[in-house]
């Protein structure tokens, strides 16, 4: 009886050495974004932002209420302010609905504005 024919095995086909390149750890995106400095500027341009919010807010909320806010974000023309309860969250919102024409009026970009919780221990990454 013949032998059957050989099936297209890649194990058995012969090889020819080929000029290979020696592998490249691929980058990662924190690497390209520090190498580039982009990260450091996204960084301090979002912590200046912030300072300028909570002496601007400071100045306009009560005391008590201004030490319950935990963060402050600007991005893409709306502003989120986090408080560290639901209760301080409620009362913030009233504040700030009080406060809006002037939050306008200090930077014409903003269109809009919400308050989410987020107690101080979430942002330090501790657990609670």
């Amino acid at each position: 009886m013949p032998k059957p024919p050989d099936r297209h095995n890649p194990s058995k086909a012969i090889r020819r050495p080929s000029r290979q390149r020696p592998a490249k750890k691929p980058n990662s995106i924190n690497d390209l974004l520090s190498g580039s400095g982009l990260l450091q500027q996204a960084i301090r341009r979002q912590t200046g932002r912030e300072a300028f919010w909570r002496e601007f807010l400071g100045g306009r909320l009560s005391p008590e209420l201004a030490a319950r806010v935990t963060q402050i974000v600007e991005r893409e023309g709306g502003l989120t302010v986090y408080a560290e309860s639901a209760a301080w969250s409620a009362r913030l919102r009233f504040a700030i609905a009080e406060h809006w024409e002037a939050v306008q009026a200090a930077s014409p970009g903003i269109s809009r504005w919400a308050v989410r919780v987020q107690p101080a221990a979430a942002r330090t990454g501790a657990r609670t």
